[in-house]
């Protein structure tokens, strides 16, 4: 009899788990973003060429993936204009002033939090990391948020992968700074996986 009433208490928790009805999804009121100010980033690093690299590559694929963004050189001059030149500084004004100024819906603000090389005796690692939000230019509220990164890192174990770690870390590290694309891969995997998120929250907007 007990056995009876545990497969009754089965199959009934079943079918009541299969008439349920998922929750629906949270949809906005409001229309994505048309048009999005791509700001100076805010930069955690040492390295003072990162805002740079990471916002030109910000700027190519999102434009590649059909996001309207105002001209980048010309956000900087208007910025300049009203002393902002980098991003640690983009604080100083109101989202709703600088949205205005731009002539963009929304604003989108970064931070390099990581962006480094590490070469200590048998490890080599390369790390980059950003932190990306969408903030409405009329009512400063953050409507997106998102955070990527992505690290690479060689090991040797032994006395020569040890030397070779060590060597060839340095050997791209240098190349790389004499071509001024410092962490280029790590970069753009990033970027990519940045962009792909926003493109995921507008399509599900």
């Amino acid at each position: 009899m007990r056995y009876k009433n545990h497969i009754l208490f089965i199959l009934t928790a079943a079918v009541l788990a299969g008439c349920a009805t998922p929750a629906p999804s949270v949809r906005h009121t409001t229309p994505f973003p048309y048009t999005i100010a791509l700001l100076p980033l805010s930069n955690q690093s040492l390295d003072l060429r990162a805002p740079e690299l990471l916002r030109e590559l910000l700027d190519t694929y999102l434009s590649a993936a059909n996001f309207n963004l105002t001209d980048v050189k010309e956000a900087e001059e208007k910025l300049r204009g009203i002393g902002i030149s980098e991003g640690g500084q983009l604080n100083s004004a109101t989202p709703q002033k600088l949205a205005a100024l731009l002539g963009a819906d929304a604003l989108l603000y970064g931070d390099i939090e990581t962006f480094n090389y590490s070469n200590i005796g048998v490890y080599a690692g390369r790390t980059v990391k950003v932190r990306l939000k969408l903030i409405d230019a009329k009512t400063g509220a953050m409507l997106w948020e998102t955070e990527k990164s992505k690290a690479n890192s060689r090991l040797g174990l032994s006395k020569a992968a040890a030397k070779d770690v060590f060597v060839k870390g340095y050997a791209n590290k240098a190349l790389e700074n004499i071509m001024d694309n410092p962490l280029r891969s790590e970069s753009e995997d990033v970027v990519r996986l940045l962009v792909r998120a926003l493109g995921k929250a507008r399509r599900d907007w």
